[in-house]
C-alpha cells in the first residue's frame, strides 16, 4: 500500500479543559504519516499555548491562528493549508479510536473511494446515557445507487448524517469540486456534506465504530446566544430544498424532514435564542424580533405545512397556535408555564 499522507484538521475556540488530552488520540494513531493542522479560531483562553507545548515535541503538528469566525471558516483555513491525500476533521472535545486513520486509509486504497462514513458512540453528559450508531457495510459504486439508499441508510438514521467527524474524505475530490464550508456559526457540517452527494460515485458505509461523540450539558447549540440564529436555520432549510431538487429526490419523507428541521429551528430561535440571558434585548426589542421572524413568508408556509402533515402534542400545538396567531403574549405565557412544570418535575424526580 502506498504511504498516503493524511491531513487531520481540528479547530480551537476556548477548549482548554479538553487539552492536551484531546490531542493524545491523534498523536498515538497507529498510522504515522499525518499532518495535524490546528486552527486557532481566536481563542481567548490558553488553548493555543497548550497546543504549542505539545507541538514542540511532535513535528507533525502545525498551528495557525485567525480571528474568530466560527467553525466553518476555521475548517476552511485547515483545508487551504492541507497537503494530505485524505482529510479527516476532528473535534478536540471528543475522542477517536487509535486505529481510525489506519483503517480508513486501508479502505480508501482497497476500494478507490472518495468518501467513507463510519459509526460512532454517543455519550450524553446530562442524561448519563450511552448509545451507538453502526452502519451496515455497503460499497457504493455509482451515484444512482447512493441516491437509492440515501433516505433510509443515511438521512433518517439516529442522530442524522450531518457530521463531518464520522467521515473520511479524499482531498483531491474536495479540491476538484471546490468544496468548502459556509461561514455559519452552527450546523456547518450538514450543508458541507450536502454538496458532496450529487457528485459522489464511490462511497463506503463502514461497519466500524471509530468515533466517541460527547454531548456536554453546556456545549449544545442552545447554550449560547447567536444573533443570526434564525437566518442560519433558514439557510439550512433552503440548502436542503435546493439539494432535493438538484439530486432529484422524490421521496415525501425528505420534505417532511426539511420542514421538521426548519420548524425546530424556528422554535429554537424564538423560545431559546430570543430569551437567552445574553440576548441584548429589552422586552420591547425581544417582542419585535420574535414578530419579525413570525411574519416571514417562509415561516408562515412552514407553520401551514406542520399543521397539515405532522401530529402535534399539547405543548407543540399551543406554541404552534401562538406562532400562527403571532401572539407574543401567548408565547411568554406558555413558555413560563412549561418551564415551571419542568422544574417541578425535576424536583419530584430528585425526591
Amino acid at each position: 500500500m502506498k504511504n498516503y499522507k493524511v491531513s487531520i484538521i481540528t479547530c480551537l475556540y476556548n477548549v482548554s479543559r479538553f487539552l492536551p488530552a484531546g490531542l493524545d488520540c491523534l498523536l498515538n494513531q497507529t498510522y504515522p504519516n499525518l499532518e495535524i493542522i490546528i486552527i486557532d479560531d481566536g481563542s481567548t483562553d490558553d488553548s493555543v499555548e497548550k497546543c504549542r507545548k505539545v507541538a514542540a515535541h511532535d513535528a507533525r503538528i502545525k498551528i495557525y491562528s485567525k480571528e474568530n469566525g466560527g467553525l466553518g471558516s476555521a475548517r476552511n483555513w485547515g483545508l487551504d493549508y492541507a497537503t494530505g491525500d485524505f482529510i479527516y476533521f476532528y473535534d478536540v472535545d471528543d475522542r477517536i479510536e487509535l486505529t481510525l486513520v489506519e483503517r480508513n486509509v486501508q479502505l480508501m486504497d482497497k476500494h478507490n473511494l472518495d468518501l467513507i462514513i463510519f459509526g460512532f458512540y454517543v455519550y450524553d453528559e446530562k442524561f448519563h446515557t450511552t448509545d451507538s450508531l453502526q452502519f451496515q457495510e455497503t460499497l457504493i459504486e455509482s451515484n444512482e445507487k447512493l441516491r437509492g439508499i440515501y433516505m433510509d441508510k443515511l438521512l433518517l438514521v439516529r442522530y442524522g448524517n450531518g457530521f463531518a467527524w464520522n467521515k473520511f474524505y479524499r482531498r483531491s475530490f474536495i479540491e476538484a469540486h471546490h468544496l468548502r464550508f459556509e461561514n455559519q456559526r452552527i450546523q456547518q457540517d450538514e450543508v458541507f456534506n450536502l454538496k458532496f452527494y450529487p457528485k459522489l460515485q464511490r462511497v463506503y458505509l463502514s461497519p466500524d465504530i471509530l468515533y466517541h461523540y460527547f454531548i456536554y450539558d453546556t456545549g449544545n447549540t442552545r447554550s449560547r446566544f447567536i444573533p443570526d440564529r434564525y437566518e442560519i436555520y433558514l439557510s439550512i432549510f433552503q440548502h436542503l430544498m435546493t439539494f432535493s431538487k438538484e439530486w432529484g429526490i422524490q421521496d415525501e419523507r425528505f420534505k417532511q424532514y426539511a420542514y421538521s428541521r426548519f420548524y425546530a429551528g424556528i422554535t429554537n430561535s424564538i423560545l431559546y435564542n430570543a430569551f437567552h440571558p445574553n440576548a441584548p434585548y429589552s422586552n420591547v426589542e425581544r417582542k419585535k424580533d420574535i414578530l419579525r421572524i413570525l411574519q416571514k413568508e417562509e415561516v408562515r408556509e412552514c407553520l401551514s405545512y406542520i399543521q397539515e402533515n405532522q401530529p402535534m402534542g399539547i405543548e407543540t400545538y399551543l406554541y404552534w397556535r401562538a406562532f400562527t396567531q403571532m401572539s407574543y403574549r401567548q408565547i411568554v405565557l406558555w413558555k413560563n408555564l412549561f418551564n415551571t412544570l419542568r422544574l417541578l418535575k425535576q424536583k419530584m424526580f430528585r425526591k
